[in-house]
This record gives structure tokens, sequence and C-alpha cells, in this order.
């Protein structure tokens, strides 16, 4: 990673078709794990943490390619805005950019050269998986009867409601830094190994 000690926020083409392919690819791995979810949601839990986990590596070779500021936060305006527009509440959208900020932050006090900063960076950002399950803590009648909920069947949504406690939920949104961290720390060790040799990082 590029040392710089700026807050430079300018955007080059460059940089804008990082963001794009990057959080394009990160949305692809993402969306193809968690549906597996589809099957039951014990499974679904499995793949959300799985998905944090792949999405790793994606995000850590775009860090790669991490100038300066506001590249991160660009990056989650543009993959949780396609979430939104998939169904995500807007307070995972809030999050989002939330955890973003706060991985800025992180990768900005490495100089954008710490690798072990990118991985808390990530673990940080995957955070924002807590994010859609969220109204299940203030909404939770509004969150089953949901017409995307509905079309999921009664044996599945009554499963969901059985198995999503507000424990399991706290448990959950504890394990996404976890996850978070091992998929840094897989995604910085396929760098190394692999994508370094290749030229692509």
């Amino acid at each position: 990673m590029a040392a710089t000690h700026s807050l430079d926020l300018r955007m080059s083409p460059k940089d804008l078709i990082n963001i794009g392919v990057f959080g394009a690819l990160y949305l692809v791995i993402v969306y193809a794990i968690n549906m597996l979810g589809f099957i039951n949601p014990a499974v679904m839990l499995v793949a959300l943490a799985a998905s944090i986990v792949a999405g790793g590596i994606p995000f850590t070779l775009f860090l790669t390619r991490v100038r300066h500021a506001g590249m991160v936060t660009v990056f989650a305006i543009v993959t949780a805005g396609m979430l939104l527009l998939t169904g995500h509440p807007p307070i995972s959208f809030a999050i989002t950019v939330g955890c973003a900020l706060i991985a800025e932050a992180i990768i900005w006090a490495g100089r954008y050269r710490s690798r072990r900063l990118s991985v808390l960076a990530y673990a940080v950002y995957s955070a924002w998986y807590a994010g859609p399950l969220m109204p299940l803590f203030y909404a939770r009648d509004d969150y089953f009867s949901s017409p995307s909920m509905q079309v999921m069947g009664a044996d599945y949504i009554s499963q969901m409601q059985a198995l999503l406690s507000p424990v399991t939920l706290v448990a959950f949104d504890v394990s996404t830094v976890v996850f978070g961290l091992a998929g840094g720390v897989l995604g910085l060790r396929l760098t190394r190994k692999h994508f370094e040799k290749a030229g692509l990082a």
C-alpha cells in the first residue's frame, strides 16, 4: 500500500474503477454464498459467517489499491446502496457507512501500508452484517410480516423466529468482527502467497 499523510479526497478514474470492480466482486461473493440461506435459517447463519470470511479476499485486495481517504467509504456507499435496492433496511446502509468511516481511520493510522491494520479494518467493516437483522430488535413483527419474508413460507418463518432470539442476534453481531478478522487474515495470506506473485497486489 502506498504511503500518504494527507486527507486528499480527490478520486482519480483509476480509483473509481477499482471501487467499482472490487465492489462488484465483493457483492457477487457475498450474495452467492448467502443464497445458501434459502435452505433454512440455521444454514443462513452459517452462510453469513462464511461470506464474511470469503469477503475478506476481495476487500483485502481492494485495500492494496487504496491510496487516500474516502475510497473505502465510497466502496461502502456503492455496495450498501446496491443492497438497499435489493431490500436491506435503511439502518443497514447507515451502519455500513459508519463502519467504513472507522475502517478509513484505521488504515489511515497505518499510512495505508500496515497489513495488520488492514486486517483490523476489514474486521470493523464486517460489522455491517449486523445491519440487515437490526429490525429484529425494534420491529420484529413487521420484519416477519414483510413481503420478502412471506415468500419464504410459514415453516421457514417459524424456524427463523425460534432461532433468532435476542441472545442469538447479539452473539451474531459480536461474531461479525471475529469472522471479519478471519477473513482479513485469509485475504492477507492469499495476497502474500498468490496475488503479489501474480502482480495483482
